[in-house]
């Protein structure tokens, strides 16, 4: 019994600490976030890596180079390569100093350009190294080390506007499936190392929609609506207009991650 007390008494101690943590962060004008994912952005043809909050779901995305992006998502799945990369080369070195990552912050955001710092102690001593945010999430991810965004940077952080997309493509709302989404263009299709250039590229995600209570991200691509081809918006619009009532939805498509099938609740 007086064991089992002690034990209660460290898991409510653990619990406090965390939340006096959090606490603390807020104070300091920072939250602590996590990655959520690495997607490809269809507007900007670039990745993105999606940060997500640990105590709030607030999401704060970055628009990072290909290298990088490979870098933090072989990270987050584990996958070993043969011979250490640039950040796995970092991380190596760091730890041979007996250097620590306290923590990296996303700053701030200056023309369209997120700052970010990553503070580290070597032998006691503590410095503050300037980095891109990408670099920085790669290294933190590597070295256990928490993310921190500045709360300026939350408010500054909008996603991306306009109708059309940088080749000039028309993207339209499907509000039973709640999502944005334009054609998958060749250029697309080969950034996201996709063997077709068919199918609907989702933009965005409506907020509280049918396709966010899915877990569908932007970047995804839809390929069969309940079993039918889906070659380009039209013909997906099409395929909506046909459904006599509303009811739940089958949707095939290829993830930016992974291939994946998943049922929507359409509702018009």
């Amino acid at each position: 019994m007086e064991s089992l007390r002690i034990l209660l008494l460290a898991i409510l101690l653990l619990a406090h600490l965390e939340m006096e943590s959090t606490a603390a962060a807020e104070r300091a004008g920072v939250v602590e976030m996590k990655v959520k994912t690495v997607v490809i952005d269809p507007n900007a043809q670039s990745p993105v890596v999606v940060l997500e909050g640990v105590a709030a779901k607030e999401f704060l995305p970055i628009w990072i180079d290909v290298p990088e992006a490979r870098a933090i998502s072989l990270e987050i799945e584990q996958v070993k390569t043969p011979r250490p990369l640039t950040h796995d080369l970092i991380r190596n070195i760091l730890n041979g100093l007996g250097a620590k990552v306290n923590r990296i912050t996303i700053t701030d955001l200056l023309n369209n350009t997120y700052i970010a710092t990553i503070s580290m102690a070597i032998k006691g001593q503590e410095s503050e190294i300037d980095s891109r945010p990408s670099d920085a999430i790669a290294i933190a991810l590597r070295m256990k080390a928490p993310i921190y965004v500045s709360l300026q940077v939350i408010e500054k952080s909008k996603p991306p506007a306009g109708s059309t997309t940088r080749s000039g493509q028309t993207q339209k709302r499907l509000g039973v499936l709640g999502i944005w989404a334009q054609e998958l263009t060749p250029e697309l299709a080969k950034l996201m190392d996709s063997q077709s250039a068919r199918g609907v590229i989702i933009t965005d995600v409506i907020t509280g929609g049918a396709a966010m209570k899915a877990d569908v991200q932007r970047g995804d691509i839809i390929t069969k609506l309940n079993d039918q081809p889906v070659p380009n918006t039209a013909a997906l619009e099409t395929l909506i207009q046909a459904m006599n009532t509303p009811g739940r939805v089958r949707i095939a498509m290829r993830s930016t991650v992974l291939r994946s099938s998943r049922m929507l609740p359409g509702q018009a």
